[in-house]
């Protein structure tokens, strides 16, 4: 009988979640210290390739291009732990507060 009392008692509460992807993502609540998507600084990073080896996803891949060595980061792998902001030496990468990370392709889902 307590789960039809409780069942009724909640036809009359207000809503408590949000419409999501419709309401403004503004609005949307994240914690100090919320690690979303990785973000590199290209000029201020050396190359060094710390970041790769202490990846324990193995999200990252290092590249060579006309600066050197720089990562890329697959988002479709990373855990958001943010292992690989505390061991950059230079501080060169960063975790944003985007947290919308899905895509219809794959591709969509690296950030260089």
């Amino acid at each position: 009988m307590s789960v039809i009392w409780g069942a009724y008692r909640s036809l009359f509460k207000p809503r408590t979640t949000t419409k999501y992807p419709y309401g403004d993502k503004a609005e949307v609540h994240r914690p100090q210290g919320y690690r979303g998507r990785v973000a590199l600084n290209r000029d201020v990073c050396i190359g060094c390739t710390l970041c790769e080896k202490d990846c324990p996803a193995s999200a990252i891949e290092i590249i060579i291009d006309e600066k050197g060595k720089r990562p890329i980061f697959h988002i479709d792998r990373c855990m958001f732990c943010g292992q690989c902001k505390e061991s950059c030496p230079v501080k060169a990468i960063s975790m944003t507060d985007y947290f919308e990370n899905a895509a219809y392709d794959r591709k969509e889902m690296v950030v260089r």
